[in-house]
């Protein structure tokens, strides 16, 4: 038996690294980039919303609140939609469920709060934080495909 080989191999490890430069990020001032699938908090992006709740119903925490209704040419309107980041596990699965990606991770790491009220969204808080992430990011959602062109005339005949 060779005593002493896990130590050996420790110090070659240690020893390695210690030369390295170090892989420290000055945050604020440099923002990491985050993977396109970390579990970070949830971005709805209203606009390719139809309000079928698939989303709410895959969620295992129930925090996800989603109320709608028809108008006269049996078109769907989304009334209200709610995600209460209280209770959120950000595990993803109403992403997952989401058959039009209207619902994304990809959301701010920085959306600390000192009320904890305030991490339950509605539907305009959720826009807001959407529309703010599209503008930073050159109107490109986190999964990669370009947004609409809000500015766009698509009413034209």
């Amino acid at each position: 038996m060779a005593y002493g080989k896990g130590i050996a191999k420790g110090m070659s490890l240690t020893l390695r690294n210690m030369f390295r430069p170090p892989a420290t990020i000055q945050y604020p001032e440099e923002v990491r980039q985050v993977p396109v699938y970390a579990r970070t908090n949830l971005l709805w992006f209203e606009e390719r919303c139809t309000g079928c709740s698939t989303c709410a119903q895959a969620c295992p925490d129930g925090c996800i609140l989603v109320a709608t209704s028809q108008d006269a040419e049996g078109r769907r309107n989304i009334d209200r939609y709610e995600i209460d980041f209280r209770i959120c596990m950000y595990c993803g699965l109403c992403t997952e469920a989401c058959p039009y990606e209207a619902i994304q991770p990809g959301g701010p790491l920085d959306d600390a709060v000192y009320d904890f009220e305030e991490m339950y969204r509605d539907k305009h808080a959720l826009t807001r934080v959407a529309q703010e992430f599209l503008k930073r990011n050159n109107n490109t959602y986190p999964n990669g495909m370009k947004a609409p062109d809000p500015d766009a005339d698509f009413h034209r005949l």
